[in-house]
């Protein structure tokens, strides 16, 4: 029988050994637009690779959501000022305007899609940067199709969506606009 001290402990063994990037967390690494002392959240944050990996090239604010309650507990462990809590994507738990940059390095699925891209702008300062990874393969699989998400990111109120290709993952990237620019298009 599995407990939550046992699953607690599977999750801090599986970190002590230093995680692979996958494709996903690799695409939103690479185009995320990252400054010294930026503060980002990661809405995937399953084993605290990605944001570990960021934090090493530079001084961040980390935060994470992760699905489950035992993987927000051993991330906090391995990455000391990380604010780690778990969550769902479609109802992230931060105040709006929090962030300078959401990564979303998974594919959401169904109805929570829209929810998880209303929330990441939501929760993103004027002028932050969303990206988000999409892998052909699992757009094939049952998922909205790249046009589809850039669409649904425009709806929502992200500016200069655009769609960047890297070797196995691409990512779709949005920008939060600012007041100023908003009131001069109106």
């Amino acid at each position: 029988m599995l407990t939550k001290t046992t699953t607690l402990n599977s999750y801090q063994a599986a970190l002590g050994v230093k995680k692979r990037m996958n494709a996903a967390m690799r695409a939103c690494a690479s185009w995320a637009m990252l400054e010294e002392h930026d503060k980002i959240l990661d809405m995937a944050c399953v084993d605290g690779s990605l944001l570990s990996m960021l934090n090493d090239k530079m001084r961040l604010t980390l935060c994470g959501l992760c699905e489950m309650p035992e993987q927000a507990r051993a991330v906090r462990e391995m990455l000391d000022d990380a604010d780690v809590i778990s969550g769902r994507v479609d109802d992230i738990p931060w105040r709006s305007d929090s962030f300078d940059i959401v990564l979303l390095p998974a594919m959401v699925r169904g109805d929570a899609v829209r929810g998880a891209i209303q929330e990441a702008f939501r929760v993103l300062h004027e002028g932050g940067q969303f990206v988000m990874a999409s892998s052909h393969v699992q757009l094939n699989e049952g998922g909205m199709n790249r046009r589809e998400m850039m669409r649904m990111m425009q709806e929502t109120g992200f500016t200069a969506v655009s769609c960047r290709k890297n070797l196995m993952c691409g990512a779709l990237v949005g920008f939060k606009p600012r007041k100023e620019i908003e009131d001069a298009v109106k």
